[in-house]
């Protein structure tokens, strides 16, 4: 019995050392196709052809197409003007960096103040290229690829108009512009628009990262932004109809038809920046031209450019009601707080609003820095754009935080009265509930043709022949018998009611006639 213990010990030994020996040169295996792995250069996925082509459109076709209307513009103008067309393909490219709100500098002077309206068209058409290549299960790679494309071709666009500026400077009195801030300038509206339109796109993947409160503050954000610049609108448009004989004035400055016409088109891509300030002086900051300020708390006056547009600013000091215009931020705050607290229920609702009213205030923030910059003598435009939007933070979550408290306290109550009648059971004085017995399904009698519907028979069979003692054949059934039927007849009160007086006359018991019947009991 020693021995084979001894015997058995030795073979779980040997056993536990061979796996031991196996376990280890699977680990080295293992060790070896990782550092295998490691040293192999990581192979990156290429882009097909279709994607390589859609890459390129989102690059180079926004880009490609603006040079095209911007050259066909410059040469019709040139033309109108009678003018020679040196120093075109400079303009072209000047007109390139405008559009992103690069400062030039034309003769000495400097212009920073740039129109919005071919801005934001540029930042619409990007967005939309971006979105039309990507979907929401898009990878990540393949939107940064898109996002990487978008900026790549404008950059590269950037670059050849700087040098053509450079060029052109000998021929035509315009200077070249700062590289860093024309790159810089491009690059921020390219990545912006790129940016929208991807997150838009792939908005159902992208927004289930966030929060739910994060993601029910989008659409009362943009609500208010929208109500703030069409406050701004509203005032500008009852300003110019109050001003319109100072409006017509500088018209008819412009010299003739074409001159007029200038005029108009300048008035109108500029419309943009007067509306933002005009939403900035509505919401308590102030808009300066110049030596001229503008505000709901006073008004500085003195000279502006002679644009019909800036016909619309009101001359000397304002007046002791202006600042009643404080009310529209206040209404804009309650209705942000009213659509976050409809959404988003109890404490939530609180954090919406301050994350819509965070959200408005930088976009009010950028708008100003874009709409304010050097405009030549006149001296510079300038918002406050970091007043601008804190005041519109400071409105929209002050006066939004205890509207949505206000929301979020009345919805909850009404649903505790909710639920309080639920539970409550009516109770009627004598009314008590009664059971329903459900009663067997039995086949249906067949009623003889001659019988009226509606009536119940209640028959006795009566056989005058003796009943045998033993029990009858099945072949005894079918013999004839004589049988007396004593029969009670009732008949219904809706049957009556359809028979009429035809039926009146029947007897309540009558006696059948004769006749052979096969007995059922």
């Amino acid at each position: 019995m020693v021995d084979r213990a001894q015997r058995v010990a030795q073979g779980a030994r040997r056993r536990a050392v061979r796996d031991d020996e196996r376990r280890a040169v699977r680990d080295d295996e293992r060790r070896a196709v990782r550092d295998d792995e490691r040293r192999a250069p990581r192979q990156r996925p290429v882009p097909d052809a279709d994607e390589m082509r859609a890459l390129l459109a989102v690059a180079f076709r926004p880009a490609g197409v603006t040079v095209v209307l911007l050259s066909a513009l410059i040469v019709v103008t040139l033309v109108a003007a009678n003018s020679d067309l040196t120093g075109t393909f400079g303009a072209i490219a000047a007109s390139w960096l405008a559009i992103h709100q690069v400062p030039l500098t034309i003769d000495g002077t400097s212009l920073g103040v740039l129109p919005l309206i071919p801005t934001a068209g540029m930042v619409w058409v990007v967005a939309r290229g971006c979105a039309a290549v990507v979907h929401p299960a898009s990878s990540r790679r393949h939107a940064l690829q898109v996002i990487g494309a978008a900026v790549a071709g404008p950059l590269v666009v950037t670059a050849i108009a700087l040098a053509v500026i450079a060029d052109a400077s000998a021929v035509i009195p315009l200077s070249s512009p700062n590289a860093l801030a024309a790159f810089g300038w491009v690059l921020s509206v390219h990545l912006l628009a790129a940016g929208i339109g991807v997150t838009v796109a792939m908005w159902p993947t992208v927004g289930a990262e966030f929060p739910s409160w994060v993601r029910d503050a989008v659409r009362p954000g943009l609500r208010a932004m929208m109500a703030i610049l069409g406050a701004g609108a509203v005032m500008v448009t009852i300003s110019l109809l109050m001003e319109w004989s100072t409006v017509g004035s500088l018209l008819e400055d412009g010299d003739g038809f074409v001159g007029s016409l200038g005029l108009t088109i300048l008035s109108v891509l500029y419309l943009p920046n007067v509306v933002v300030g005009a939403s900035a002086a509505v919401l308590g900051g102030t808009a300066q031209i110049g030596d001229v300020s503008v505000s709901v708390f006073g008004n500085v006056g003195g000279s502006l450019p002679p644009l019909p547009l800036l016909g619309a600013v009101p001359d000397g000091v304002s007046g002791g009601a202006w600042p009643a215009l404080l009310v529209i931020p206040l209404l804009i705050g309650v209705m942000l707080g009213r659509d976050c607290g409809r959404r988003v229920a109890g404490q939530e609702a609180l954090f919406t609003v301050l994350t819509a009213a965070a959200g408005v205030g930088v976009v009010t923030a950028v708008l100003g820095l874009v709409s304010g910059g050097r405009l030549g003598a006149f001296g510079t435009v300038d918002l406050n754009w970091w007043a601008f939007g804190l005041l519109t933070f400071a409105w929209l979550g002050l006066a939004g935080a205890v509207t949505a408290v206000v929301v979020a306290w009345h919805r909850s109550r009404g649903a505790d009265d909710e639920a309080d009648a639920e539970d409550e059971e009516p109770h009627l004085p004598g009314a008590e509930e009664v059971p329903a017995i459900a009663a067997p399904i039995t086949e249906e009698r067949v009623v003889p043709g001659e019988a009226a519907p509606g009536r119940v028979l209640e028959a006795e069979l009566v056989d005058d022949t003796e009943v045998p003692a033993a029990p009858v054949a099945p072949q005894d059934t079918e013999a004839d018998a004589e049988v007396v039927v004593d029969a009670e007849v009732e008949e219904d009160a809706s049957a009556a009611e359809s028979d009429g007086s035809g039926n009146s006359g029947e007897a309540p018991e009558a006696d059948l006639p004769r006749g052979p019947a096969t007995p059922s009991d």
